[in-house]
């Protein structure tokens, strides 16, 4: 009997594990969905009105996992804003509505544009990036049509019934943290010794310098002597 108890512990024990790992990765991966509204406008007036284009669905910030799903086809009216804007050299105007503090009504919203020829240009081909900060605010948003350099080709209404987007989620990373704790260590160090170096010298003048003193005193005793035998020797020999 011990032989297949232990092999049925075996299998918990590894169903056990397989279970942590994949919750690990789970997590990892997926921090949780959210959801953001993007609305966009084909107006070129000061104050332009906005409908509502999709939404970005965002799996997982770490693995740069999003998807845009579009609200709508793009109406005849729409399309032909958008080629007008285009003949017009007009901008194509995009934004996400942010909610915060609990509120039902957008309180801000982070918002970018581009030029309108570029995104008919593209057959609404576009990729849109979404920025956060390291708590997991989004900071802003940017929109890169498949058409950077605007020619005038002519598109057709069929090309511009549905986005083509892809979605790129980018999280700001902390730089390093200075270490400022041993900074002020190394400041209040080189304080204490510019204080001690200010200090006074309360030795006598002897004290300080008795080491060139001294030795000026010995030259001048043995120069003394030597003289007046030189002044002697001299007298004697006339």
């Amino acid at each position: 009997m011990a032989a297949p108890i232990e092999s049925m512990a075996g299998k918990i024990l590894a169903g056990i594990f397989f279970i942590l790992i994949a919750g690990v990765h789970a997590e990892d991966e997926f921090e949780g969905s959210r959801t953001l509204q993007v609305e966009h406008s084909f107006d070129q007036g000061a104050s332009p009105t906005f409908s509502k284009r999709g939404t970005v669905v965002i799996y997982s910030l770490k693995s740069n996992k999003a998807q845009f799903s579009q609200a709508s086809s793009l109406s005849p009216q729409e399309k032909e804003q958008l080629e007008t804007a285009a003949k017009q050299n007009g901008i194509y105007r995009l934004r996400i509505p942010l909610v915060k503090g609990g509120s039902s009504e957008p309180t801000s919203f982070v918002s970018t544009f581009t030029t309108a020829c570029s995104v008919y240009e593209s057959g609404l081909k576009d990729r849109v990036m979404v920025n956060f900060d390291t708590t997991g605010e989004v900071l802003g948003v940017s929109v890169l049509p498949a058409v950077g350099t605007c020619t005038g080709a002519s598109v057709g209404a069929a090309n511009l019934t549905n986005w083509k987007t892809s979605v790129d989620v980018l999280q700001t990373v902390a730089g390093p943290v200075p270490d400022t704790q041993t900074y002020i260590d190394k400041m209040k160090r080189d304080e204490q010794e510019r204080a001690k170096g200010q200090q006074g010298d309360n030795r006598s003048f002897f004290g300080k310098y008795w080491m060139y003193i001294v030795p000026f005193v010995i030259m001048m005793i043995i120069m003394s002597s030597a003289d007046p035998q030189a002044q002697g020797g001299g007298g004697g020999g006339r």
